[in-house]
């Protein structure tokens, strides 16, 4: 009988702490509504202000860090006015140091906001944050291990304030993994086969992983919305940064590989549409997913096939989400053979990602929910991608929940999640970091309004 009083005790609790996770959404959603800038990170857990006598750094309750930051309220408090301070930022981890710096001069009321106060020598130059996180820089990793650290470890960054060689305050901040308690399966393309084509006997070859699932479902909340995403590998920007966000959002992820080409726009693979069909009806017979909330996530090298999806079965997709790339099917590299194929044929493409064709963008007015589009007026890998998405966002009248981000000095890499160190280059990456808020914000907005509506 203990035991079986026990485990109601734990379904109880479990079920508190999605009831409290589900109320959490949804305040967040009111304040995307109000507010230009979101703070995901409040989600669960509380950083308490250091109190006592002296400068010390506080922050509001409530507030889970972790390597995906919004800006959210953070001051020094106490310090002396006319103080001229040097903030730096250390994180050591097995892999190395990253650090950053700022120089401020402390205001009168000897309380330094840094949501207000413009920095001196700095790697950004206007008001931020979570600038000292953001512009955090250290030596190179591979992918696999960059992933592991900002996504899954728990890390401790250490914020000090300095008047010449005398610590006025100091605080740690635990950054807690985001993707460290998500769920995770391999879908394999024997799962699929049934759905494709049931009469063809099992073959070994069936058993090749096709993608991954990120599962957002919860006691509290059985049902979501799902995200049908053609992955874009480039750092900060794949799968493993994007799905696990979107999950906080309250969506189910379904990652489909795409390899791009050296030069970051192009693919190196093919994908049948009998493929993505049975993708979608794999999703419609899951009792997790809602199946009329099925939205389609493209970047970089995904965002052709993402827009095809959206256009080849618009009865299937809710929204779209797209940035970084070209909304028309490119040529793989050196061939005339397109990215994806309806049973044999292939599909038009293109040769050249640098000229903007408009007969070849796709119209988006069949798509029913939300479009999210975005783009950097200085992205260097794909100089055309504004002009790109400008044609691709006339193919439709805007509706409730859309937006067009065309971010100002911004580069390529305007899809990884705010406050990633990644993808940004020493001095000069706020442009990138405010295109970064803007994109999430509108996604946060779609995906949150599903999940609640």
């Amino acid at each position: 009988m203990r035991r079986r009083r026990g485990e109601g005790g734990m379904q109880r609790a479990l079920h508190r702490f999605h009831r409290a996770r589900r109320a959490s959404l949804r305040a967040m959603l009111a304040a995307l509504v109000a507010l230009p800038l979101l703070v995901v990170s409040a989600l669960t857990g509380c950083t308490a202000p250091v109190s006592g006598a002296g400068a010390h750094f506080v922050t509001p309750p409530l507030v889970r860090y972790s390597a995906v930051l919004w800006p959210v309220p953070l001051q020094l408090v106490g310090a002396e006015p006319g103080a001229r301070l040097r903030l730096t930022a250390r994180l050591v981890t097995r892999h190395g140091t990253w650090t950053s710096a700022a120089t401020y001069t402390v205001p009168p009321t000897g309380t330094l906001d840094l949501a207000r106060a413009k920095p001196q020598f700095a790697p950004f130059t206007e008001p931020d944050s979570a600038g000292l996180f953001w512009s955090l820089r250290g030596p190179r990793i591979p992918a696999d291990d960059a992933a592991r650290q900002w996504m899954l470890d728990t890390l401790h960054l250490t914020l000090t304030a300095s008047d010449g060689e005398r610590v006025v305050a100091s605080r740690r901040f635990e950054l807690q993994g985001l993707a460290a308690a998500q769920s995770v399966r391999t879908l394999y393309t024997r799962d699929l086969r049934p759905l494709i084509d049931p009469r063809l006997p099992h073959q070994t070859h069936e058993d090749v992983a096709l993608g991954t699932f990120f599962s957002a479902a919860t006691l509290e909340h059985p049902k979501t919305p799902a995200v049908l995403m053609f992955d874009d590998a480039t750092p900060g920007a794949s799968a493993e940064y994007a799905a696990p966000l979107m999950a906080q959002f309250g969506a189910s992820v379904l990652r489909i590989p795409v390899t791009p080409a050296s030069d970051g726009i192009r693919s190196t693979g093919i994908i049948s549409a009998a493929t993505v069909q049975a993708v979608f009806d794999w999703m419609a017979q899951r009792p997790d997913i809602q199946r009329n909330r099925v939205f389609v996530y493209g970047t970089g090298a995904g965002e052709q096939l993402a827009v095809w999806a959206a256009t080849r079965f618009p009865s299937r997709v809710h929204g779209v989400f797209v940035a970084a790339g070209t909304p028309a099917l490119l040529c793989l590299p050196g061939t005339r053979v397109p990215p994806a194929f309806e049973g044999s044929a292939g599909l038009p493409c293109l040769d050249d990602a640098r000229t903007v064709v408009p007969s070849t963008v796709p119209p988006l007015d069949g798509v029913e929910g939300p479009v999210v589009m975005a783009c950097g007026e200085s992205d260097t890998v794909l100089p055309s991608a504004c002009d790109w998405q400008r044609v691709l966002a006339a193919t439709r009248l805007a509706r409730p929940g859309d937006a067009v981000v065309y971010a100002g000095g911004a580069g390529h890499a305007v899809s990884v999640p705010p406050g990633l160190p990644i993808g940004l280059p020493a001095a000069g990456g706020q442009p990138t970091e405010k295109g970064r808020i803007a994109f999430w914000n509108a996604v946060g907005r779609a995906l949150l309004q599903a999940d609640l509506g």
